[in-house]
């Protein structure tokens, strides 16, 4: 339940494949048991399979998308208030969507309300499924015990993100060969041994896997005690990999070239290029017809609330490097960087209107972009384009920054769902990790995941400045 998989070039969660799982098999579930108790005299028609499946689809689905979007899905949840609030919002969200769906194809034998005491029941399971596998994660038969080869760093690091967000794995210690006065540890945990003892202390505490974060590797890999705990079955990570698995994003620091070059990813062919490349144009062109009206009305706000252009244009640096021009609404004053030249946005920024504030936390603020869509200068999913006076800075400080420009970037994209917005070099260096991985994974499922996440962020206003 703990290991991620790889699904379509994405890596998933395990815990979350459990639950999509559990989540449809009580959907399924709460229909045949509504119809088998005949709750409030709701009739027994979802068990009629052949005339009912469509109808059994669309309410599966529909379930599904909704307490996804609600984050009932993310790796860790603050509490079970967090839990209950959210399932709550997601099963009375799920209710009015498929009341809307059931009245315009109302079947005639059928009551109006039919499906809401079956989603009701389906709700309470899916909370209660969560709080099982909490339960479980926490429990030694479900918890895969870790090693670290290499008291490092690095190792610390990956340690302190599994205590905060990943309570299925339990840390075992780590394995180095240097002296005690030469390893520093901040995390409680001890050396168990040296690396020719890798593969008894590996088995005599029943590790699962061991993950190597040695830093010098010239001349002192121990081959023969990493290949003996392979025999035995237990799992080999090299750290990159884990944190890429584990977190959805890449250490940009002391991450050696190599093994960007031999890792699995960055396969993008002509037919899959041309194949974003014809969703985007349809999209583009859908939204560019039916969003006019979203246009008229923001133009109208943003001229009524200052004086000013309606739209704001900017130079971004694009893919491969190529400069472009961003379209957005304006939702700064006038000539707002006249005096101080290029900044970064911050909390609370004094530039920002009182229109541009609203715009900016619900995210109407980038719907010009679709034009650069339009014209191929973006994608609707990928990396957020940056200013040239940034990107000069950021290529001189973070390592593999100029990497991101190996795609088109988005309007939204993997970085902008899983972390705030960028305000200082720091923020970026976080970004370029998440961005890095959806250059190197880029999926349609990947794509269809970061679609989902992105209505859950305006929906909740994350991330926002």
């Amino acid at each position: 339940m703990t290991r991620p998989y790889r699904i379509f070039e994405h890596y998933v969660q395990g815990k979350s494949i459990v639950l999509f799982l559990g989540d449809l098999l009580l959907i399924m579930g709460s229909l045949y048991a509504g119809g088998v108790l005949r709750l409030v005299g709701v009739p027994a028609s979802w068990l009629d399979i052949p005339h009912g499946l469509p109808t059994v689809m669309v309410f599966a689905l529909v379930g599904t998308l909704t307490f996804y979007v609600s984050g009932l899905y993310e790796a860790k949840l603050r509490d079970r208030n967090d839990l209950i609030l959210r399932a709550a919002a997601a099963g009375s969200v799920w209710g009015a969507l498929y009341l809307a769906l059931n009245l315009s194809a109302r079947e005639p034998d059928k009551a109006w309300w039919c499906g809401l005491p079956e989603i009701a029941l389906a709700t309470a399971a899916i909370i209660v499924l969560r709080t099982v596998c909490a339960l479980l994660a926490r429990t030694n038969p479900f918890r895969e015990r870790v090693l670290f080869l290499g008291a490092t760093p690095t190792a610390e690091h990956i340690i302190g993100e599994l205590e905060v967000n990943h309570p299925g794995y339990e840390i075992v210690g780590f394995v180095d060969d240097r002296p005690a006065d030469q390893v520093a540890l901040s995390n409680g945990f001890r050396v168990l041994g040296t690396t020719w003892q890798l593969s008894e202390i590996a088995t005599g505490c029943e590790v699962g896997t061991i993950v190597v974060c040695l830093t010098e590797r010239r001349g002192s890999f121990p081959l023969k005690p990493i290949l003996d705990c392979k025999l035995r079955g237990i799992r080999i990570e090299d750290w990159p990999a884990f944190y890429e698995k584990l977190t959805g994003k890449i250490i940009v620091q002391n991450l050696r070239p190599s093994w960007l070059v031999f890792s699995e990813g960055f396969k993008r062919t002509a037919v899959t290029r041309m194949a974003k490349h014809v969703v985007d144009l349809a999209l583009a062109t859908l939204f560019l017809v039916i969003g006019w009206p979203i246009f008229v009305l923001v133009a109208l706000a943003i001229r009524l609330d200052s004086p000013g252009p309606i739209f704001f244009r900017q130079e971004r640096v694009g893919e491969q490097g190529r400069p472009f021009t961003l379209l957005k609404f304006r939702t700064m004053v006038q000539d707002a960087e006249l005096r101080t030249g290029p900044v970064w946005a911050a909390d609370d920024d004094p530039r920002i209107t009182r229109v541009g504030r609203w715009l900016r936390k619900t995210r109407l603020d980038e719907f010009p972009q679709i034009w650069n869509v339009f014209k191929g200068e973006m994608s609707f999913i990928g990396p957020r384009p940056e200013r040239p006076h940034f990107v000069v800075q950021l290529q001189e400080k973070i390592p593999y920054y100029a990497e991101r420009h190996s795609v088109k970037p988005g309007i939204t994209g993997w970085a902008q769902v899983r972390c705030p917005y960028a305000a200082t070099i720091e923020d970026s260096e976080e970004k370029l990790q998440y961005d890095l991985y959806y250059v190197k994974n880029m999926s349609s499922l990947l794509d269809i995941d970061i679609l989902l996440s992105t209505i859950r962020v305006v929906l909740f206003g994350r991330g926002a400045r």
